[in-house]
């Protein structure tokens, strides 16, 4: 259910480049799914007009804390956040968003570009805390996608030393059965060894057997968002299969 509560800042946790991590105080009553979103909203110099954003959870419905990840790139807001001291009072409003995990969904392809791959995490972390051995139980609104067997991630980025979650998707790939993570570098070094170029329908062919029989998660910037889904509809994947996320304003 929707509302709005009271939180505070944490946490800051620098990840790669301009990308930071943020953790607030988890309300007791706030529920989410994993890919969903919320607002945040905190004061700012002048009273009646205080900052608001909108920011995926990074994070996953079993995690103790709230968390998004995002770009610092020198708007007003992203200013402001960046010096929000540890322990200041924020209001979180949500949860929103239908970029979740169907319970009966079997086969999942994720194509995320860049910071796209926030709600990506939220959804692989919660999988693997259902697939643990000692996973908790399910809260309410909180459906784990059961049906889940294989899973494929293709991430996309300008190059290795700007791709967020790096080790910990290496860490997914060795702890969570049926995934497997391909790597998509524009501006790779010489030493790379994954795909090079910019995601397309080659490299969808060469990962996933039999196309027709998984579903699409995009979650990218815009432009991206459009990309994957002319390369999707040109290979022949029918609508209902394909579910987009739109990360505008990062």
């Amino acid at each position: 259910m929707q509302g709005s509560y009271p939180s505070r800042l944490i946490e800051t946790v620098p990840q790669v480049a301009d990308i930071v991590s943020f953790r607030f105080e988890r309300p007791e009553a706030y529920r989410f799914q994993a890919g969903q979103w919320f607002v945040l909203t905190f004061a700012g110099p002048d009273p009646a007009r205080p900052y608001e954003h909108h920011f995926s959870h990074s994070n996953a419905p079993s995690d103790p804390r709230l968390e998004f990840t995002t770009r610092l790139r020198g708007s007003e807001f992203k200013n402001a956040l960046s010096v929000l001291p540890i322990g200041s009072h924020v209001h979180v409003e949500g949860p929103y968003g239908s970029f979740v995990m169907p319970p009966d969904v079997e086969r999942a392809a994720f194509l995320a570009g860049g910071i796209g791959i926030t709600c990506v995490r939220s959804i692989l972390r919660w999988v693997a805390h259902l697939r643990a051995p000692a996973a908790g139980s399910v809260r309410e609104g909180e459906e784990p996608p059961l049906a889940l067997r294989d899973i494929a991630l293709f991430f996309a980025n300008r190059s290795e030393d700007v791709i967020p979650f790096a080790l910990e998707l290496e860490e997914l790939t060795a702890s969570l059965p049926g995934l497997r993570v391909a790597q998509v570098l524009s501006q790779p070094g010489e030493g790379w060894r994954g795909y090079r170029g910019h995601l397309d329908q080659t490299i969808l062919a060469a990962e996933l057997p039999d196309p027709g029989s998984w579903h699409y998660f995009v979650s990218g910037p815009p432009s991206f968002d459009q990309a994957m889904l002319e390369v999707l509809v040109g290979w022949g994947i029918e609508a209902p299969r394909i579910k987009l996320e739109r990360f505008e304003g990062y």
